[in-house]
């Protein structure tokens, strides 16, 4: 297996789809979070993805992957030979590219060896890149209904009846998002930065501007993949 050989410079942010880009530039540790999405000939499109992470890789051979978790998986669908698509984000920038599963490991333990990307698609993403959206939320202190109608990895544009709390107080928004068909719960401690009052078919509508505080690195990387998506997907729906 070979190790990583990461280099000390940050990455360069990516700003043309056309730009070449290289294995190395996506600077990817042992343990990077990735997407898995099986080709779907029969339908054109790509199957729900399967998280998994990188175990190494062996320079224009292989990528080594862990086998995603057995609660994930519905008939055992990696096959040698099959296309994948993978997924996934870093840093300031989220990648794309497709390659095909050379080899199943089952013993010692289950990983995949797939074949070396080489066409790889990136975009950067700025951390205040915000996409529309209409996510059902919840503040957890006072159960209180309200809509997300922006998002961004740093907060939140909220629609509701009722005021979140006071400007500067601290509140628990839990909601679910969409990740290829996937949905995704995410419990967030923000501070309300914003309010205005205005009227829609004339009821009061409370706007609301959030900024999220406490958030992990987990939930950080679901975010920026679901807003890779939207910006790749519907750029109709990028702020």
């Amino acid at each position: 297996m070979h190790k990583l050989n990461v280099k000390t410079e940050p990455a360069e942010s990516i700003h043309n789809s056309s730009e070449k880009i290289h294995f190395e530039d996506m600077h990817l540790r042992v343990g990077q979070k990735m997407y898995l999405a099986l080709s779907n000939a029969s339908f054109g499109k790509p199957s729900n993805p399967y998280a998994t992470s990188m175990i190494g890789y062996i320079q224009n051979n292989t990528l080594m992957v862990t086998m995603p978790l057995s609660g994930q998986l519905i008939g055992g669908p990696f096959v040698e030979g099959d296309q994948v698509h993978v997924r996934l984000a870093n840093g300031k920038n989220a990648y794309k590219f497709s390659v095909f599963i050379d080899k199943v490991i089952k013993t010692p333990f289950k990983y995949l060896h797939l074949s070396f990307p080489k066409n790889i698609q990136g975009q950067s993403i700025r951390k205040s890149r915000r996409i529309k959206c209409d996510y059902q939320a919840t503040i957890a202190e006072d159960s209180i209904s309200a809509n997300i109608v922006d998002l961004s990895i740093y907060g939140a544009g909220i629609n509701s009846t009722l005021p979140l709390g006071t400007l500067n107080s601290v509140v628990t928004l839990s909601f679910t998002i969409l990740v290829h068909d996937k949905e995704i719960p995410l419990l967030i401690k923000a501070i309300i930065k914003s309010t205005k009052q205005n009227y829609k078919n004339d009821q009061k509508l409370i706007s609301s501007g959030v900024e999220f505080i406490e958030i992990n690195p987990d939930q950080e990387f679901t975010l920026n993949h679901l807003i890779y998506q939207e910006i790749v997907e519907h750029p109709e729906k990028a702020i």
